[in-house]
């Protein structure tokens, strides 16, 4: 079963879902698909919806029986300790839209703290990006084939790891095509996902995540986890892409591509794990300029 939820959404885009999905209320459709149909269309829906918002629920074999996708919303599905929940924004009031922060309830160190003490905001110093290739969109089924992390410190690249990881699943001629990633590659080159596993662990050790929608790649991580009966320590995340929504209104999407072109950065080496990050390392500087 699959429910499909879209605002704002093109009448192109309206006719493709409803040649496989039954809307059974404005913007609400229904129905039964393939992981390969449900996959292709959910492509479609994030290349399509432009600046539409787009949730997808789908019937999968984890302990809840239902997986989330998220596309442009303000509403984000995160892991907590093996279960996904839906993270929300808090209500913003008038004040806090306009900036007025006296307002009871504030204390003033929050008061100081959302105003930047006077100052831009600041780069987090030490952190780690992450990113990774997969065969799929759902953390269930699919597998990693590569994965690329990067540690900075003081604002600088100071180390990098990539790596390609054995999956043992059969990678799709789609995502060949986009990533150059082949069967023989994984085979010659990869390593198991234990070994993946340990490299991610001790590469971030105690540091900040950084990801473009990094949940994504957590989620598969953490699966990575469970099949090996080991559990990924990761304290603090941040999402540039969720910083992108919040700090540029007039793209049509934010994919990473799109927010790349908007600050002119070379896209022409996409979809291999170390190149996004560190297109991701360059967007959240240009975003901390904002």
């Amino acid at each position: 079963m699959i429910v499909v939820c879209v605002t704002n959404c093109p009448p192109g885009l309206k006719g493709d879902l409803s040649k496989w999905l039954c809307e059974v209320n404005t913007g609400v459709y229904i129905g039964k698909l393939s992981a390969k149909v449900r996959e292709e269309l959910w492509l479609r829906i994030c290349d399509s919806i432009r600046t539409g918002q787009a949730t997808m629920v789908y019937s999968t074999n984890n302990e809840q029986g239902y997986a989330f996708l998220t596309h442009n919303t303000t509403w984000i599905a995160t892991d907590y300790e093996g279960i996904t929940l839906m993270k929300r924004p808090l209500p913003l009031n008038n004040d806090s839209i306009n900036n007025t922060l006296w307002k009871p309830g504030f204390s003033k160190a929050s008061k100081y703290g959302k105003m930047g003490g006077g100052k831009k905001n600041r780069v987090s110093a030490d952190y780690v990006i992450i990113d990774v290739e997969t065969t799929g969109l759902d953390y269930e089924k699919d597998r990693i084939l590569e994965i690329g992390l990067l540690k900075i410190k003081g604002n600088e690249i100071k180390e990098q790891l990539q790596c390609f990881v054995q999956g043992k699943k059969a990678i799709p001629k789609t995502v060949t095509k986009l990533t150059g990633i082949t069967n023989e590659l994984i085979e010659r080159q990869g390593i198991t996902e234990e070994e993946a596993f340990e490299k991610i662990q001790e590469f971030i050790d105690c540091d900040l995540v950084l990801g473009y929608q990094v949940q994504f790649d957590i989620n598969f991580i953490f699966r990575i986890g469970e099949r090996i009966g080991k559990r990924l320590m990761i304290k603090r995340t941040r999402d540039v892409l969720q910083i992108a929504r919040q700090k540029i209104d007039e793209l049509e999407n934010y994919q990473l591509k799109t927010v790349a072109e908007y600050f002119s950065l070379d896209v022409s080496n996409m979809h291999r794990a170390l190149t996004d990050c560190i297109l991701t390392y360059k967007i959240y500087l240009e975003l901390n300029k904002l």
